[in-house]
């Protein structure tokens, strides 16, 4: 499903860099989104605090409903806020942050990982997905 393979050091220079690029954008979205403003330019239609477009209009949570507010509890180590907003959001940071800290460590080494069975990582990805999805319609807090 996954190996780990040696690449050049211009292929780890640009991972990091990708790596980089990626963690700067989730710090900048947890206080700005596209949908923040959508919210701001449509208020009618956001009936709730979440700018979650999906709970806004079909009253259903999407799978990380929550998630950008429980990012800036957990930034301000806010634990139990952070629960409250989503409940699978420390589990989800902490699963990202070490996939995170090993795609950096092995590119240090000159070292990627490559997925080798994209079915297998996408049927995991999705019962992921329904596995917060379903936590978070049934015990996150959408309001």
């Amino acid at each position: 499903m996954i190996r780990v393979e040696p690449c050049s050091k211009e292929d780890s220079d640009r991972i990091r860099f990708v790596l980089f690029a990626f963690i700067a954008f989730a710090l900048v979205s947890a206080w700005f989104t596209l949908s923040d403003l959508a919210a701001m330019l449509f208020p009618d239609l956001f009936r709730y605090e979440s700018s979650c477009i999906m709970l806004n209009i079909a009253d259903i949570p999407c799978p990380f409903c929550g998630m950008s507010r429980a990012w800036k509890e957990l930034l301000r180590l806010n634990f139990s806020r952070s629960v409250y907003y989503n409940p699978l959001a420390i589990p989800f940071f902490a699963l990202s942050f070490l996939i995170m800290f090993a795609i950096f460590a092995l590119s240090l080494f000159n070292y990627r990982i490559r997925i080798t069975d994209a079915k297998k990582t996408f049927l995991a990805a999705v019962v992921v997905l329904l596995v917060i999805w379903t936590a978070n319609i049934f015990y996150g807090h959408q309001s």
